[in-house]
Parts: structure tokens; sequence; C-alpha cells
């Protein structure tokens, strides 16, 4: 089928032609006459919506617009079960196999990954003038092996590409993509950065948003992106891909060539095996990662992994990019990882020039290195200032931020792409054009005329992980002030906790979040309010509709001001990412919270102390994901007037797997008489077994045992005479691990 295989939108024809056959095996989706007509009539509401939209913006901001002021797109990742991930969330994180299966496959060649066909080079052609359109894809989620950088493990992609087909768009079009689950697990795929203006149902965020995709289902996302960029989602096995969303005004662009460049944490061993070690009793650190890709790219050194089946990667699987004196190029940085920082920096070069943070523009600034978090996008300009020679682009993982510095297996903590210098720019899309032919390791690779840099890193040894803003002062363009005055005021307490059973989970002022993945919280909402039960209805802290021990949320029921103290009582940093809207970053520092008066607020934010001093509200920074340092603060300040249910987490897997996320319900009153589709009800029909495959699992799995008396006796409260070398505490060991093995199946063969 047109645009099945290679991710490719559908051209007007294909999508007229497949209108009228399309039939998925779940039946979600049939292609009888109603809905033909019903599919169209939504497109042209979406579209229209995005005129009138768009026309209200750019009439807003055409005056202000400067000479530098382009807009600059966004990124989108896809990834298992919502990507963003709190506690169960994280469903797709491996393919289930059988004992069978796994030794049929033990000696076995692993498949090629396909390749992106563009690498993640923006189309030199691209008509930024288009009209508005639906833009449709197709993509299907299957189990598969895979060796990025050499070395074999179970993967999920689409397409059976990795890294993900590039969408590229214009703003004010309709995004189809219809999503096939052939895998072994359940799934789902957030947009992040995407406000789902309208469309709440459409934000991926699984026991949030929606019920996940069960295996062997299909479900189609459509929403308008007008006036929205910036967007990305976390994977660990494979789920990931770029989306960039074009405007009229980048017809403009003062450079002379515009990729996508992903970064990313890499483990060898399942996510899933990962993910249950983590939630284990008494286990306090995250797992350091083996590897750092580049567009899913890097070279592992197969005799550093005598146990593990690895093939060499070829220096000219690296990514190359092709500059020519003189010229100007746009990178696309995005932290696609689950847990690492990452500094960027290009050898021999001046500082990279930051144009765009989290999809909003601001004023160029030079900064080397480039220091990126989980879950955040940087677009720098590179000026091509040499006459000739190849230099590296490095990306380091910053490993002082993990339990321990070195990485397991001789890992490599470093991944690099290669800067050519050519003669000129007919070139500077060569590896657009020709990659098509290549597949990843492809033995035909000629390496003779490949010429690698020799060039030697200058990348310092960073001791903390923060923001780049706290070294960087960013001005966005246009000026935009963020509100002198909070309506509300929210203190949240963050921190990595231990409980019952010796479990450590995420906790926000107590609270660890556990979606419900058979009844999301936007269902039970919607419905409350359907059928007049006003505990929903209720604005502040909800303990009503809501259990805050499992579930905080905030609600809103108008258009408000909100401020967030996110006050860190953690070691670790922890980047924090909020969907649905964007957050101006008033001010942050090591420490307590100052006050608001320190900061030269009135109490609760209630205004400015002294209204000719508007420092701290003047055209502040604005993004979608910041990062409170460990044992630090940060204010945030949002105005919650997108109506829905939006989820607040931190962007570091094991941390929001954990629990360490909460919910803000926006614009009540809107909600009111708000109708989710009958397509995202039909996703909770499944069976729950079949919507929690591949979660991680339930806190009650660890839970005390029935012969262990050493356990009855902590969890009755009594821990005297309590002693770790006792023979009821071996005891206790051998029975967990007898217990882990029995429930988790084939997981535990991996964990």
């Amino acid at each position: 089928m047109a645009g099945y295989e290679d991710g490719r939108p559908l051209l007007p024809h294909e999508q007229h032609s497949q209108a009228s056959s399309v039939r998925l095996e779940t039946g979600v989706y049939q292609a009888h006459e109603d809905m033909v007509d019903s599919a169209e009539t939504e497109d042209r509401r979406l579209l229209s919506v995005g005129d009138r939209e768009e026309g209200q913006v750019f009439a807003q901001t055409a005056s202000q617009t400067r000479k530098t002021g382009w807009f600059f797109a966004a990124f989108f990742a896809t990834s298992a079960i919502a990507a963003l991930a709190l506690a169960g969330l994280l469903l797709s994180l491996n393919p289930l196999k059988s004992d069978t299966e796994s030794q049929a496959n033990e000696h076995s060649t692993p498949p090629k990954l396909s390749r992106p066909s563009d690498r993640y080079v923006l189309d030199p052609n691209w008509d930024f003038h288009a009209p508005s359109q639906v833009r449709e894809y197709e993509w299907t989620i299957t189990d598969t092996e895979g060796s990025p950088d050499g070395v074999q493990k179970p993967m999920m992609l689409i397409n059976n590409q990795f890294p993900g087909p590039l969408i590229e768009i214009n703003e004010g079009d309709v995004l189809s993509v219809k999503l096939q689950n052939k895998a072994s697990n359940a799934t789902a795929l957030h947009w992040h950065g995407i406000f789902q203006n309208g469309t709440n149902w459409m934000d991926g965020a699984a026991g949030v948003t929606q019920c996940p995709i069960a295996p062997g289902q299909s479900y189609q996302y459509k929403f308008n992106v007008t006036n929205q960029s910036g967007t990305w989602v976390q994977a660990l096995d494979g789920l990931v891909g770029p989306m960039v969303v074009h405007t009229r005004r980048e017809a403009g662009k003062p450079y002379s060539s515009d990729r996508v460049i992903l970064l990313q944490d890499w483990w060898y061993d399942p996510a899933s095996g990962h993910m249950w070690d983590v939630l284990s009793p008494g286990v306090e650190d995250a797992p350091v990662p083996n590897a750092a890709l580049m567009n899913g790219v890097n070279q592992a050194v197969c005799s550093d992994h005598p146990n593990r089946k690895c093939t060499e990667v070829k220096a000219t699987s690296l990514p190359r990019i092709d500059v020519a004196h003189g010229e100007s190029h746009r990178l696309r940085f995005v932290n696609v990882g689950g847990f690492a920082w990452f500094q960027v920096a290009v050898d021999e070069h001046a500082d990279l020039q930051i144009v765009e943070v989290d999809g909003n523009i601001v004023e160029p600034i030079l900064v080397s290195p480039v220091l990126i978090s989980p879950g955040q996008r940087y677009s720098a300009i590179l000026r091509a200032d040499h006459d000739e020679g190849a230099f590296w682009l490095r990306a380091r993982m910053v490993t002082s931020c993990f339990a321990e510095q070195k990485l397991p297996e001789n890992g490599i903590e470093e991944t690099k792409a290669i800067i050519s210098y050519t003669s000129g720019l007919h070139t500077r899309h060569g590896d657009h054009d020709d990659a098509s032919t290549k597949d990843e390791h492809d033995e035909n690779d000629d390496e003779e005329d490949l010429v690698l840099p020799q060039t030697t890193s200058d990348l310092p040894f960073l001791s903390v992980c923060r923001d780049l803003s706290s070294t960087a002062s960013f001005q966005p363009s246009p000026q935009q002030h963020a509100p002198e005055i909070a309506d509300h005021s929210w203190y949240l307490r963050v921190n990595l906790a231990i409980g019952d059973w010796r479990l450590q989970r995420g906790v926000l002022n107590s609270s660890s979040f556990r979606p419900n993945l058979a009844h999301p919280t936007l269902h039970r909402v919607l419905d409350g309010l359907t059928q007049h039960n006003e505990s929903f209805a209720i604005q502040g802290v909800n303990t009503v509709a809501f259990d805050p021990e499992s579930e905080l949320v905030i609600s809103n029921n108008k258009v408000e001001t909100v401020d967030i103290i996110l006050q860190n009582m953690d070691e670790n940093s922890h980047p924090f990412h909020l969907h649905g809207t964007k957050m101006w970053v008033l001010a942050a520092g090591h420490g307590y919270f100052p006050g608001y008066e320190a900061l030269g607020f009135l109490p609760e934010g209630k205004g400015l102390l002294n209204p000719a001093n508007q420092t701290i509200v003047k055209n502040p920074l604005k993004r979608d994901t910041i990062t409170v340092e460990g044992f630090g603060w940060v204010l945030l300040r949002f105005i919650a007037d997108n109506p829905g249910v939006w989820l607040f987490h931190c962007h570091v897997i094991w941390h929001s797997e954990a629990g360490m996320g909460m919910q803000f319900v926006s614009r009540i009153d809107e909600l009111r008489g708000l109708q989710i589709p009958e397509e995202a009800r039909r996703l909770c029909d499944a069976p729950e077994e079949e919507l929690w495959k591949g979660a991680p699992p339930k806190d009650e799995v660890f839970f005390g045992f029935e012969n262990s008396r050493e356990r009855r006796r902590l969890h009755e409260g009594d821990t005297k005479g309590l002693n770790s070398d006792t023979q009821d505490a071996e005891e206790y060991d051998d029975e967990w691990a007898r217990y882990r093995i029995e429930a988790s199946g084939s997981v535990a063969a991996i964990a």
C-alpha cells in the first residue's frame, strides 16, 4: 500500500483510492461510506480551524517579526505507551518472545535495519507556501532484532526503520498517522511539544488521555498542527523519529542546509528488564547506559562484548554533514534519550549559535558546548569557517550524573558525526539523495574515499547536570512578557523516596503517580462531568474524585495563570515536561526556594513588589522541558488555557516510571459537554491484560511473601531484632529471586 513501507505522505490520488478500501484487522477503521463522509467532514473541520488560528496568530505577530525571527519548527519522537511514561506506562519496552523462538533465533544473522532514506536532511525543495492539507502516513510497529552500534538487541520499530520515518509538514496542516500495532506489547504515540488544542485525546498519554493500543489493534492519530512546535518523545528500544513543522516565514531561511540530529543513550539489555530491576526492592540507582547514538548509529568494539552477538559497524554508517566554506547550516539537536544529558560541540570551530529552544525562537547567542537534557531541543547554526578538511561533531553523555561514571562493558560515552568540507553547495544534499540505496552495516559500503577526521576534543568534564539556560541568557524573539500576577501558586516537593517493601518511587508532595490504563483520567473526567458528578469539577487539588496517593490532580475552571515551584530534595537533577503548553522559566537556583519576595514578587506571586521593576517578567525564556538541578529549585509560570488533562512529569524514564508525575485539568468550563470520539473509546474495549502487555510491574508484585517471616514483620512495622545477616534475610533473598522469575515469565530471563 502506498506510503506504508517507506512512511512517506500519501499522494492525493493515493489518499482518495485508499479511503474506500482500507480495512484494518481490528475493525477499528472500516471503510464504510458513512465513515468516509465523517472523515472528510473532520478533515475540513480541522483544516478550517487551522486557517482561522493561523490568520489570527500571523496578524498578531507579523508586525513584530524581526530579521532573525524566522519560525523554528519542531520535532517529535514516538515512544512505547505514550513515551512520557509513568509507572505502568512504559509498555512496548521489550518484545516478549517465547523460549522456543529465542532459541531458534540465537544463531541467526540479525536483520539489517532500514535507515531513513533522507538521513534527516530536510527537503531543499520544500514548498513552504503550499495550501493547508491533510498529510497522511501509515505506520506499522513490529518486533525485531537490531544492532545500531553493532551489538544486537531486541527492538521495536516503525516500518522496520531505525530511527523512524521523518515527518515534514507545514503549520496549518492536519497530520494523520494510521498506526497498526503488530508488536507483542501495547503501545501509543505521544507527540511531545504538540499542544493538541481541541484534541486532548490525541496527546497519546496512556492512562491519562487514552487507553493503549493493544497488540493486533490499530488507531488513527489525527490533529491540526497550527501554531505548534517543539516535539519529540523519549524511547528506549527503537521507537523514535523526527517531525518538522514549517511556516511560510521559513521560506527566507538564512542557512544553506537544514537537518535533524537525534541524540540518545542506549542500553544493550531490553528496557523491560532494566525497568523490573529499577522498580525492585532495595534498588536506588538507575541503570547506566552502554552507549550513545547519533541518528541511531555508533561503533562498538565487538571484542569488548564476547558474550553478545556483535557485528562491526563501518565508518561509512556514521552521520555525515557536507559543508562549504562561508556557508551556514542549521542543526536541529534533539535529546531523545531516557536518562543522559548530552554536551555537543564541533572540533576546531567557533561556538555554535543557538537560535531556537524547544520550538521558541531566541536571539542568536554563541554557546559551546551545547548542553541538552532529556526531552529538550535546540537549533544551532554551524558557521563553516574553514577552507577544507574533516572535523568531528561530538555529542558526549555527562557521566557525572550516573551512579557509575564508567559505562558497563567498556561502553561508549561519545557519539560522532563527520563534518566534511566540500567545494560547493551542489553536494550539500548528497546524503539526502543517495542514502536510500544504503542499509545499515551495508557490506558493500566503500570506505576507501572516506576521510576520517583527525581532530581532538575540547569538551570539558561537567560535574553537574543543569539546563544550558543556567549559564546562557536566552532572549525570545519576538519578546513576550510573562503575566505579572499568578492566580495560583503550587509548591511541589520532588524526591525519590523509599517506602514500604524497600521500594523506591518518584514522589511529588507524597504522591506517586499510577496511571489507570483501562480508565484514563480524561475519560473519567468527561464522563463525570456529563453525569453531573461535581466531584470532578472541584478546583485546586482534587482529593475527592482522585486518590492523591496515586493521582495528584490540580484543576482550574477557567483561564488562569499558574505558578509551579519545584523544590528538588533529591541529589539527582530532574528534567520536567508539561504537556499541552509551554512554561516561562522565571527563576532557578540551588538550595531552598528563597520565597517570592526575594525575587521581587508579592506573596504567592500575586503581583510585583515594585511595578516599575519588571525585570523578572520581561521576556523570560519559555519552553516545555525544564531541569530542576539536584537539591535546587525552579519557579515556572504558565497560562492554563488549553482544555484537557495534561501530564507534568520527569523526563528521565526511570524516574517517571517510578511515579514522578502529576496531572493538571485545565478549563473545566470548556470540558463540560466535550465528547471523546468513539474510535478513541474503542481502544479501552480490549481485555485489560492486553492493555497491560509490556508494562512495568505493578507495585503489588513486590509486596510480602507468604513464607517470609521477616517480610511480614516489616509489613507490620516490627523492626526489632531485624538483621540483614540473619538466616531469615537470606531466605527472603532466595524467595524473592524465585518469585521474581515466576512473576515475570519471559521477562525474567533478560532482567
